[in-house]
């Protein structure tokens, strides 16, 4: 970006408990400033949108989501209101003529973000999804040592875990709303799947473990171990990539890197120092994701992750859960603690 453009005029619909802790911090941090205007904000709860507006400089509030798009010459719309309600609003948003950031999950099942990707597809706009660990620093720098083919070699294998936590209210949801992450940055680090494998074991019907084996179109494999015990925890997650030039690279925790060999390894974390890159909402990937999508907008790219990469992990995703024996059922789950 550069500081002769005019900020990017962005709406977004959505208040909630996910929103406030995430989206709105991330929209008012300084790496922002200057890069986007923060025009407008919709809720049904007239009430708690204000509040948004007032603590975090937004200037309109609106409570109806055509009014806002009509009234306020918006350049792009952040939708985050929740997975039912996704693809509706983001058809709306796309109909209207805007691009759109939806919060994952896009929709609850392989249908409604198929019909999001149809709008976009209708529309000639671009739609990215909210998987901020592709964005997160760590996340990135692992990317960028496997894009290395020349020292790094050919993915062979990627091993990674994501473990969940009990209070979801069906194993699907936890996968939907957690494990998605997961999958999505092991399907940007791996290709397309061609063959998935998968086992569960269920304590009840709301509880257990999962394993699941992936072939990419490369012939590279992966193994997920997911579930909803172990999170959080120092030992939640972790993502294992290993090269044919006998090199590999983790992530722990999305925070700490280590790149190994035969004869040395190196670590590489964020520090002490209190600068931005070293902030929660910026070293997890939250601020560079909006950064981005207004990059790619404005560029006419394609961003990463868009919504037809997550039609193609929705169809994994269901294929896992199927090969399981996960019922394919979402149910709420607030964000309050």
């Amino acid at each position: 970006m550069t500081s002769d453009r005019a900020p990017f005029r962005m709406g977004i619909i959505g208040a909630g408990i996910f929103a406030e802790a995430n989206h709105y911090p991330s929209l008012s941090h300084h790496a922002l400033h200057g890069v986007v205007e923060r025009v407008a904000i919709c809720d049904l709860d007239r009430e708690r949108a204000e509040t948004m507006a007032g603590r975090y400089g937004w200037g309109a509030v609106h409570t109806d989501a055509a009014e806002m798009l009509a009234a306020e010459n918006l350049d792009g719309v952040i939708v985050c209101a929740g997975g039912p309600a996704h693809p509706d609003l983001a058809c709306q948003v796309l109909e209207a003529g805007l691009p759109v950031f939806v919060e994952k999950p896009a929709a609850i099942d392989l249908e409604g973000t198929r019909r999001i990707a149809d709008c976009a597809t209708r529309a000639g706009l671009p739609v990215q999804v909210g998987h901020q660990k592709r964005h997160g620093l760590a996340h990135r720098r692992v990317r960028e040592i496997v894009a290395d083919e020349a020292a790094f070699g050919r993915i062979v294998h990627i091993d990674s875990k994501q473990l969940g936590f009990p209070v979801f209210p069906t194993f699907y949801t936890c996968m939907l709303e957690w494990q998605c992450h997961n999958l999505d940055y092991v399907m940007a680090l791996g290709g397309d799947v061609t063959e998935v494998e998968a086992k569960s074991f269920l304590v009840d019907d709301r509880h257990g473990a999962l394993n699941a084996l992936l072939r990419f179109e490369s012939g590279a494999l992966a193994t997920l171990t997911w579930g909803t015990y172990g999170g959080p925890g120092p030992f939640s997650e972790r993502v294992e990539v290993v090269g044919d030039r006998n090199r590999g690279v983790t992530i722990a925790n999305a925070r700490e890197v280590t790149v190994f060999e035969e004869s040395a390894g190196e670590v590489w974390t964020s520090d002490w120092n209190p600068i931005s890159q070293n902030q929660s909402h910026v070293f997890n990937g939250y601020v560079p994701q909006i950064r981005h999508f207004v990059e790619h907008v404005r560029s006419g790219e394609a961003p990463e992750p868009s919504i037809h990469d997550e039609v193609r992990t929705m169809q994994v995703l269901t294929d896992i859960a199927t090969r399981a024996d996960i019922p394919l059922e979402w149910a709420f789950i607030s964000s309050a603690p």
